[in-house]
């Protein structure tokens, strides 16, 4: 018999934005204090561009493979994912997906991120974190969990908004940078009003998830996707939490952290 859960506080708000959200059915739970859904948070699928971001130019091509495509596929030289759907261990540190001008079918291995999230997720509310994200099932390593989506904006707007969320100790910010590309960032996404589930994953210093840069309709190394892939196998009702400064740069802005892993440095960047 399972145990009814009594939420501290109403969350039906939240249940009316997760209403449009792809994939499978989310849960939302607070047992901590009061604080319902974010005031001005919009649920959203993909991300948004603003007026100040060119829009990508689609693919002028693509390959020729039939059915799934092999090690010769010009876009992914091989496919970086296996037979399970999986994030191979060498993978590519920028991974190319088929896209629409592929002819090769939906069925291909090659179409992972694009078909969105498989995974079940629980919103909670934790001590001292806020808002955070479970899995509801076991997750095997490489396993794609979500495509962080937001408000991709310039990275000028971006480094003004970041610090007026930092005055408040928070960020939603993530740079489509060199840390991914090799290339200085011209764009950043923000997830602060404009998000998915993953606008709602909290930082670790031992993280269980990593980003990924992924391209599928276009090859503009300035605005590519970023997407969360399982580091290790992950058990159910565990947190899902990636590292916010994996490089450890200075001159960041930082504040205290408040993970609660072994290996916490105790601060973050942003």
């Amino acid at each position: 018999m399972k145990t009814r859960i009594e939420n501290t506080a109403d969350v039906s708000k939240f249940y009316e934005l997760l209403k449009d959200a792809k994939g499978k059915a989310m849960s939302v739970v607070n047992t901590v204090d009061t604080v319902g859904c974010p005031e001005g948070f919009t649920y959203i699928n993909e991300s948004i561009y603003s007026a100040e971001v060119p829009v990508p130019c689609p693919a002028m091509f693509g390959c020729e493979c039939k059915d799934n495509c092999g090690k010769d596929c010009e876009c992914s030289h091989p496919c970086n994912y296996d037979q399970y759907g999986l994030l191979k261990k060498d993978a590519a540190p920028q991974l190319v997906e088929c896209g629409p001008k592929c002819a090769c079918s939906d069925k291909c291995l090659n179409r992972l991120v694009q078909k969105g999230s498989n995974v079940e997720f629980e919103l909670r509310r934790f001590v001292g974190k806020g808002w955070g994200v479970v899995t509801k099932q076991k997750l095997k390593r490489g396993t794609f969990v979500a495509e962080y989506v937001g408000e991709v904006i310039s990275n000028d707007e971006g480094n003004q908004r970041g610090h007026k969320d930092m005055a408040q100790g928070m960020s939603y910010m993530f740079d489509l940078d060199s840390e991914f590309t090799g290339e200085v960032a011209d764009f950043t996404i923000d997830a602060k009003t404009h998000g998915n589930i993953s606008a709602f994953f909290n930082h670790s210093c031992d993280p269980n998830m990593k980003a990924c840069s992924v391209y599928i309709e276009h090859r503009d190394p300035r605005l590519h996707h970023l997407a969360f892939f399982a580091t290790r196998n992950v058990m159910a009702g565990e947190e899902l939490a990636f590292d916010y400064s994996p490089s450890r740069e200075e001159g960041k802005l930082t504040t205290t952290c408040h993970c609660g892993a072994r290996k916490c440095r105790k601060t973050m960047s942003f």
